[in-house]
């Protein structure tokens, strides 16, 4: 058979704690490999005056943090903060705008684990004092705050912290590290993408592999034309992962960290947080030894409500609460890994299809061996329809454990994997390779 590939008191940040912020949270979702380097202070700081200025002069000088303090976050308990991004045009007032996206991050400096939810904006839910209504209107009543309570209250999740970011900071911050490699596994064709004025700015990308700069990524992450809210989800949590890959690779963290503070003040209206700059700081090296089998991915999708029209009309989703408790559960306590590097140990089962996007001649028969010999079912090598530059990994049965385990197999990281849920698609994971791709053995493709 030929299976087809895809077709919570308020005080407003300092002015420079938006990169900072941005930073940090990708850490606490997505751990560092190690400490990086610190003789990139002067490269990143010019890079960052460019990008966020327009200059190569020096912006308003602000206190630097000392990298000692920034090492020793104080608490023992889980810490759990609540990312908003505010859909706010130029017109328009922060504090009474509604919630565009809303993910919830976790970090445990006790187990060592950590994680983030996904949230659909739809979720039609009961609101602190305010009666049933979708959770991303929280905001507009009360702020931050009852967006806080709103998510305790119904996921019996306590929330300690809040960071509300505006578009604007995730722009910035892209283009700062020189763009994020995405994979898009299926054209998108959005006519009436919305711009800031009102109107209509059209998005139209091909399927694949793209180098995307900050406004690109922000259209990525938010497009809803042709797809669900729980692919736009889906799409937020991979350019997190994208923008993670792409900080580690500028060795940048640990000089952001304590200098940001003096060359980021034109984005003083993009964040607002509870945290202070030495607390996102501190959370932030704590988080970075985590290793990435200990972050939980969680988005509430189609296995986790069901849709509703309201009297009024409105379209919304209802949550069930046993599936609900089963993603706090996954949140607050990841699986296990899977052994990577034993080699008698046996995948759970699965069904994989490897494709040679590349000109290699017998590229996917040699990683086909290679992924029998660790153990996986492979039931059918073929050709990719065009060239790819990288590799990448459909999960079709949304399996994370599995797919890591795969993409470790392969010697790729797990940002390779793209989710996309198909229940009549027989395969578990499509493996595509790319140029990138080296088969991790002895074994040699066939001349």
């Amino acid at each position: 058979m030929k299976f087809s590939e895809p077709n919570r008191g308020r005080r407003r940040a300092g002015p420079w704690l938006v990169v900072v912020i941005a930073v940090a949270l990708a850490l606490i979702v997505l751990p560092a490999a190690a400490v990086l380097a610190l003789n990139v202070a002067t490269h990143l700081t010019r890079q960052l005056n460019m990008v966020v200025s327009g200059s190569a002069q020096p912006a308003t000088m602000a206190p630097v943090l000392s990298l000692n303090d920034i090492s020793r976050w104080q608490g023992s308990e889980r810490v759990n903060i609540l990312l908003m991004g505010i859909d706010q045009r130029p017109d328009e007032d922060s504090e009474s705008t509604r919630t565009d996206t809303l993910i919830l991050l976790s970090v445990d400096p006790q187990s060592g684990n950590a994680g983030m939810m996904s949230i659909p904006r739809d979720l039609y839910v009961p609101l602190p004092n305010r009666g049933q209504d979708r959770i991303n209107t929280a905001h507009v009543y009360g702020g931050p705050r009852l967006a806080m309570q709103a998510v305790e209250y119904n996921f019996g999740i306590p929330v300690h912290h809040f960071a509300r970011v505006n578009f604007n900071a995730l722009v910035k911050l892209v283009d700062l590290v020189g763009g994020i490699d995405i994979y898009v596994h299926q054209d998108i064709n959005d006519q009436a993408f919305p711009d800031d004025r009102y109107g209509y700015d059209p998005f139209v990308m091909s399927a694949g592999w793209h180098r995307m700069d900050g406004a690109t990524a922000l259209k990525y992450a938010r497009t809803r034309h042709g797809s669900s809210d729980f692919e736009r989800m889906r799409r937020q949590q991979q350019v997190i992962m994208a923008l993670r890959d792409a900080v580690l690779n500028t060795d940048a963290v640990t000089k952001v960290l304590p200098n940001a503070p003096q060359i980021l003040t034109t984005l003083q209206d993009s964040i607002r947080t509870d945290l202070s700059p030495l607390e996102v700081a501190q959370l932030a090296m704590l988080a970075k030894d985590i290793p990435q089998d200990r972050i939980a991915r969680v988005v509430i999708d189609e296995t986790s409500v069901q849709a509703w029209t309201t009297p009024q009309g409105g379209s919304v989703l209802i949550p069930i609460r046993d599936r609900l408790r089963e993603l706090r559960e996954k949140l607050y306590n990841p699986p296990p890994p899977e052994p990577v590097d034993t080699v008698n140990a046996t995948p759970e089962a699965g069904r994989v299809a490897v494709h040679n996007g590349t000109q290699t001649k017998g590229l996917a028969a040699a990683a086909k061996a290679w992924l029998e010999g660790q153990g996986f079912t492979v039931v059918e090598v073929g050709n990719a329809v065009g060239d790819y530059p990288r590799t990448v990994i459909i999960d079709y049965k949304g399996r994370p454990a599995y797919t890591a385990r795969l993409a470790a197999a392969l010697g790729l990281p797990v940002s390779v994997v793209v989710t996309q849920p198909d229940a009549a698609q027989p395969l578990d994971a499509l493996v595509i390779l790319g140029e990138d791709f080296q088969v991790p053995s002895a074994i040699a493709p066939a001349p």
